[in-house]
């Protein structure tokens, strides 16, 4: 199967190439020594809206200030939308190779020879008394890359919700709708 890894970069690139820098109201960096860079300014709006044009995305700097901006911001959103559902799918088929994996060494624990008890008490603290599986440092950093991914994209969501702009909220929710439909079946 094909990885859509140009679709999670493009994901990234469009909301910064599509952002727009209002400098009728550019206020200079505060940095000693910039180059006085300015910053665009945009005013949250706490209730669903579509319109005005001017929604920060992210951050400060990316405001889609015109109609050809908010359509690269929406289609962005789009994409991340169907990334975060990949990262879910290959989450999903990363845990049950892992469950598999395990399955397969207890059946082989279990056809050799029992060994010896252990320490109970920190048998029960190591979480090696069948209430969890053993920890395996390659299935943890796994899990570590996939879940700091996910969690990033659910931040990033988050983030988008916070604009309370209708076509950007939409346009995330289309994309993980799409994302589910290609890749809910994986895993």
């Amino acid at each position: 199967m094909h990885t859509p890894t140009s679709l999670l970069s493009l994901s990234f690139l469009l909301p910064i190439v599509s952002a727009q820098h209002d400098h009728g109201h550019g206020s200079s960096s505060s940095i000693p020594g910039d180059a006085a860079a300015p910053l665009a300014h945009s005013h949250m709006t706490a209730f669903l809206h579509v319109h005005p044009f001017s929604d920060a995305l992210w951050f400060q700097g990316w405001v889609a200030a015109r109609p050809r901006a908010v359509l690269g911001a929406c289609v962005g959103l789009f994409l991340l939308g169907v990334a975060e559902r990949w990262v879910a799918a290959v989450r999903r088929g990363v845990e049950g190779g892992i469950a598999g994996g395990m399955r397969l060494r207890e059946a082989k624990k279990d056809a050799a020879p029992a060994p010896m008890k252990g320490n109970v008490i920190l048998d029960t603290i190591l979480l090696r008394n069948g209430t969890a599986e053993p920890f395996v440092a390659t299935h943890a950093w796994a899990r570590f890359v996939l879940h700091a991914f996910h969690a990033g994209f659910a931040a990033l969501g988050m983030l988008t919700l916070m604009t309370f702009q209708v076509l950007f909220i939409v346009s995330l929710a289309l994309g993980a709708g799409f994302g589910e439909m290609m890749y809910g079946r994986l895993g």
